[in-house]
């Protein structure tokens, strides 16, 4: 980006400091990446960590939906036409609103310029934002259908903008990274099964919860049989989506797979490690330690690796 107008270059800056303060486990794998696509990732996940950021912060559920009806506002008429709006269009009651604005506002030029370079479909971020407000609301997920449909606007989204960042060719490998999507945040359910439990919230499907005889609102304990089950076939339902997502390897540029199998293997090892002890995540949150974490980082920057799974498993996800 050395001939891009200082401006733009301060905006990756400021979007290369979220990536890097934000602690991410993912964010050395954006060192797998050429400078350009690199520069391109942090600007995509300064976004979507603003986004998160903006879903979770403490305060009433209506003053988020403003400020995210707002920044998805922003985002569409960003990518409208080749102005930035101005930094008012932007709800910003309250100092940490106005501070997350004024961040906004400052690595949307960064956004926008990866945007074009990459080709990559604006639908696809209001999608993000779209899940982002899904969550505000409070209702339960009652279908299978409902939840692949909340994976794939959280998850999948995020995916297929990596897909344009990395660069790929082919309708397979845009399919391969939506089933990715759902596999991540299918591991990201079970793992947070216990939290939202306690936030009176549960993002397995009502006729699942009905079908296995598990009722959140009893104690865990009682149900650990039915709880057993339940977890078990969504663990094989992911594992399922990893194998698939794993296909995407074949359509992805050479200088984009290391960063995409540093991210596959990290979220699968996760997913083993609650595929070992399911009722464990009633208990507490599952996490890959510390040395886990830097072995599969570090072996993403050894020549050679990584390599070729050497077996897809069968699809599973309409079972049962």
């Amino acid at each position: 980006m050395n001939n891009a107008p200082a401006s733009i270059n301060a905006s990756y800056a400021v979007a290369a400091r979220v990536a890097r303060q934000a602690a991410s486990s993912f964010y050395p794998s954006f060192w797998l990446l050429p400078r350009a696509k690199r520069q391109a990732m942090c600007a995509f996940y300064a976004f979507a960590r603003l986004t998160d950021d903006a879903a979770d912060a403490a305060g009433e559920i209506a003053g988020k939906r403003r400020w995210l009806d707002a920044w998805r506002q922003t985002i569409e008429a960003t990518f409208a036409g080749d102005l930035i709006p101005p930094a008012s269009t932007l709800h910003s009651a309250g100092p940490e609103s106005r501070k997350r604005s004024e961040l906004a506002m400052q690595i949307l030029p960064a956004l926008q310029h990866a945007q074009k370079r990459y080709a990559i479909d604006p639908t696809l971020l209001l999608e993000i934002i779209d899940g982002a407000l899904a969550d505000q609301l409070d209702r339960s997920i009652t279908t299978q259908q409902e939840l692949d449909t909340y994976c794939y606007q959280v998850a999948s989204t995020v995916g297929l903008v990596c897909l344009q960042i990395w660069e790929f060719h082919g309708e397979a490998t845009r399919q391969a990274a939506i089933d990715c999507g759902k596999a991540f945040q299918l591991t990201n359910i079970l793992r947070d099964v216990r939290e939202d439990l306690q936030r009176g919230r549960c993002y397995l499907p009502q006729s699942d919860l009905q079908r296995f005889g598990v009722d959140p609102q009893r104690p865990t304990d009682d149900q650990q049989a039915a709880w057993l089950e339940l977890l078990s076939y969504y663990g094989d339902r992911a594992e399922s989506y990893y194998q698939q997502g794993w296909l995407a390897w074949d359509g992805i540029h050479a200088d984009g797979r290391p960063m995409f199998s540093m991210m596959w293997h990290s979220y699968h090892a996760l997913l083993k490690k609650i595929r070992q002890q399911p009722l464990q995540v009633l208990q507490r949150r599952v996490r890959l330690t510390w040395r886990q974490k830097m072995n599969i980082a570090a072996s993403h920057f050894v020549p050679g690796y990584p390599r070729r799974l050497a077996v897809v498993s069968p699809r599973r996800d309409q079972e049962g």
